[in-house]
């Protein structure tokens, strides 16, 4: 599967940055070929040269409507409050890299079935454009290359129609990790209340299909169609390994979100009172501690936000000793709830930003910091293969 790192940005689409993984200009280059080939079976009386200009249309459209797909994806998570990361295009589709997995089998159920949502409006709206071009018969004939006549169009239209419906038609397929797996595993996860068996589940069901596909590959091979059978070859090893990965990837998520900020945080860091000078706050915290920045809070214990070194001893190089460091509270207040899961932690600005967090509760009291580190460290025994006992 493709990584950021290793992708070549092409756009960006409502704040979601578009890439391509190397791999995906191989799986241009042999699409455009094939398509050359058929464009020119179906209109013989184009030229090579149109066949395949036609086929660099069909191409781009083809990766536009797989981008649609996961942008279906992206924003209905967008919805819950998932971030995505990014869309890479690769050799054997595209994938949006989603910040976290779904919290509520209505989650799943929605992110998932929004991808396929939008490939069956993008066939419909090939029929739809098929039959203005041409009589049903004809967007038949396009689709099937079987007609004498057609048109430049019409012959894209049905050939677009035909390859979003197959897109369609595999990715409801109940395996994980497809869409239709996805699905499965929302409804299992409704009906037993147990997301991990669910997976469990909708993972057999996706390693079974690859199974399925690699079987028909051997097959295709032995009646000697050599491209055919290292296709499906290929997509049945990525089936059966990403069906693996996201059932461990699943797996750790059930236990990232099962610890909570309050459980790791340090109930007793250094603090600023809201009455100190910053001779004060530079002697008795930020020297003594060397911390970067501190937390204030009122005589209650109620947070009012953060102070940072740095302005603290800006003012004493300035010869304001007396300041109160109440009046260099910074605009924003960053801060996290006891439960907030580890799992929406590692996804936190502030965190990866200030390399800590205040854990403010619902009262405005404060009750600790969680440190970097500490998410870090939660994060390693979660694992797989983790030393519980360290």
């Amino acid at each position: 599967m493709p990584t950021a790192t290793r992708s070549v940005k092409l756009a960006e689409v409502f704040g979601i940055r578009i890439g391509a993984n190397p791999s995906w200009f191989l799986a241009l280059l042999l699409m455009i070929v094939l398509l050359g080939d058929r464009f020119e079976v179906a209109l013989p009386d184009l030229s090579p040269a149109g066949a395949y200009g036609l086929a660099v249309v069909a191409a781009v459209l083809f990766f536009v409507s797989l981008i649609a797909h996961e942008l279906g994806h992206a924003l209905a998570g967008r919805r819950f409050g998932i971030r995505t990361e990014g869309i890479d295009l690769w050799l054997l589709g595209g994938v949006a890299r989603l910040s976290r997995d779904s919290r509520t089998p209505k989650e799943e159920f929605v992110v998932a079935f929004a991808g396929p949502a939008v490939t069956l409006l993008i066939c419909a709206l090939g029929v739809g454009a098929g039959l203005l071009l041409g009589t049903a018969d004809e967007l038949e004939d396009a689709i099937r290359v079987s007609g004498t006549e057609t048109t430049a169009a019409l012959s894209l239209v049905g050939w677009l129609t035909l390859v979003n419906g197959v897109l369609f038609v595999f990715n409801m397929v109940p395996a994980f990790p497809l869409d239709g797996g996805r699905i499965a595993r929302s409804i299992a996860w409704k009906l037993t209340g147990d997301r991990r068996r669910a997976t469990v589940v909708a993972g057999f069901l996706g390693r079974g299909f690859a199974v399925l596909l690699g079987a028909y590959g051997v097959y295709l091979l032995m009646e000697g169609d050599s491209f055919g059978g290292i296709w499906y070859l290929l997509l049945a090893w990525f089936v059966a390994g990403a069906a693996r990965a996201a059932v461990v990837t699943s797996e750790i998520s059930e236990q990232l979100h099962e610890v909570a900020a309050g459980d790791i945080m340090d109930a007793g860091p250094p603090w600023l009172p809201a009455d100190v000078t910053v001779l004060d706050a530079e002697h008795e915290t930020f020297a003594p501690f060397r911390v970067a920045w501190a937390a204030m809070l009122d005589p209650d214990g109620r947070y009012l936000g953060i102070v940072t070194r740095d302005r603290v001893r800006d003012e004493l190089a300035a010869g304001r000793p007396g300041v109160e460091a109440r009046e260099l509270l910074e605009r924003e207040r960053p801060q996290v709830d006891p439960t907030l899961a580890l799992e929406d932690l590692l996804a936190s600005d502030d965190l990866r930003r200030l390399g800590a967090v205040p854990v403010v509760d619902a009262d405005g009291v404060m009750r600790g910091l969680v440190t970097f580190a500490q998410v870090r460290d939660a994060l390693a025994r979660a694992l797989p293969g983790a030393d519980v006992r360290a």
